[in-house]
């Protein structure tokens, strides 16, 4: 079942990236809004079931309040995780992070997220600060984010969260067996998101 899978993934990645479609390239801050979080700390949160997203890869405590709503992609402000991407599509209060909400006329949630996720190198390298690294919102949003039309972001998702879903699903398989699919997705995200360039 899975080699099918890989082979059905293979066919419309190469019909993805054969097909000469319009890439309109922006800043992200021309297609969304980067939006900071609010200062928080365990100390200050009131016992509540709304998770705190702040600098690291899930949430350490609960809020009795949220700051964000509905679908965004985060990024982990400073500390060991800056630079660090997720997607939420609950309500959260969001400290020690940005959020990202899409102009979803243009940009697809999913799809910015993938492709940030895709860019978490060059988020990781543009840290600053030698105590306690960070990022900067600037740097985020003056990043080149190329925009195919939206059917073709929703391809590119589709495919995406498949193979994200498997990497996930720790029900699986091995440690190698998922390691390995975690570099088959990444490798296949990079090839999605890599569009070549027109010239008349």
């Amino acid at each position: 079942m899975r080699r099918q899978t890989d082979r059905q993934t293979d066919r419309q990645t190469d019909r993805q990236t054969d097909r000469q479609t319009i890439i309109h390239r922006r800043r992200l801050n021309e297609v969304a809004i980067c939006r900071r979080g609010s200062a928080m700390t365990e100390k200050t949160a009131v016992a509540g079931d709304i998770p705190v997203v702040a600098n690291g890869p899930v949430p350490t405590y609960s809020h009795n309040a949220a700051n964000r709503n509905g679908e965004m992609v985060v990024i982990a402000r400073s500390g060991a995780y800056a630079g660090l991407v997720s997607y939420w599509n609950r309500p959260v209060f969001l400290t020690d992070a940005f959020s990202v909400h899409p102009d979803t006329g243009t940009l697809n949630t999913r799809y910015a997220f993938h492709f940030l996720q895709n860019s978490q190198k060059h988020l990781h390298a543009s840290k600053k600060g030698a105590g306690v690294p960070h990022v900067r919102v600037r740097e985020i949003e003056n990043l080149i984010i190329p925009i195919p039309p939206l059917h073709e972001q929703e391809r590119i998702v589709e495919i995406l969260d498949k193979f994200e879903s498997l990497t996930n699903d720790l029900s699986i398989g091995l440690p190698a067996e998922l390691a390995a699919r975690r570099k088959q997705y990444e490798y296949y995200r990079d090839r999605l998101l890599t569009f070549k360039e027109l010239h008349p």
